[in-house]
């Protein structure tokens, strides 16, 4: 049976990644190997002009890049503005949760950690939790397979600390490390008393001697 591997879609933040640490070799051939993802889709508008410049060379390979993860950039953030917008939009319509606290990872920047589900798809570190308990657990477990600078912040929806603010607890990866390694506990044995070879209540015996008359 033949096994084909899927190519993962290509996306607005992965683009940016590789297009930071991987095309600084040659522009050109970046740009050539990701074209077909950028004639296609939402950027395709934004990219042919700058696209048909590199093939004309009106423009080079390098500074043609550095426009489009402009571009790229741009309609990012803009999808990110619309997705905040739709989430609003979904919270008001939506009854009210009955969950008290959310989970989320972070990474030292504050941004909100972003993994690859088992659908492919991109889904924030975020959830919501009934019990504190719950969200401590899930928390760990987070952090556990996170990258080393990432920390988790636990919140309550609605109860407010002192200052007035929301009550948040900081959850460092080290300690969710040390939670999920730590070795259970044996169990409790009470000590056997080594024995003396004496009679517990101490009796001590000697030989007493008899003598009988013979007459």
């Amino acid at each position: 049976m033949n096994k084909t591997n899927k190519e993962r879609t290509m996306s607005p933040k992965g683009f940016l990644h590789k297009a930071t640490t991987k095309a600084a070799a040659s522009a050109s051939a970046f740009i050539a190997q990701h074209r077909a993802w950028l004639e296609s889709g939402e950027l395709k508008d934004a990219t042919e002009t700058i696209l048909a410049s590199v093939d004309n060379h009106s423009m080079m390979p390098t500074p043609a890049l550095e426009e489009i993860k402009v571009i790229v950039l741009n309609h990012l953030i803009a999808s990110e503005i619309r997705k905040g917008e739709e989430s609003i939009e979904a919270q008001e319509a939506a009854p009210e949760t009955s969950k008290n606290w959310i989970a989320t990872i972070y990474n030292s920047k504050g941004e909100v950690v972003i993994r690859i589900n088992a659908k492919g798809n991109e889904e924030e570190l975020r959830q919501s939790f009934d019990l504190a308990q719950e969200a401590d657990r899930w928390t760990d477990r987070r952090l556990f397979d996170s990258e080393p600078d990432c920390y988790g912040v636990i919140q309550h929806t609605s109860l407010l600390n002192k200052e007035g603010d929301a009550m948040a607890f900081t959850i460092m990866r080290n300690d969710a490390i040390g939670r999920i390694l730590q070795a259970p506990k044996g169990a409790v044995m009470k000590g056997q008393a080594k024995s003396s070879g004496r009679l517990g209540f101490g009796v001590k015996c000697k030989e007493d001697r008899s003598v009988f008359s013979r007459g």
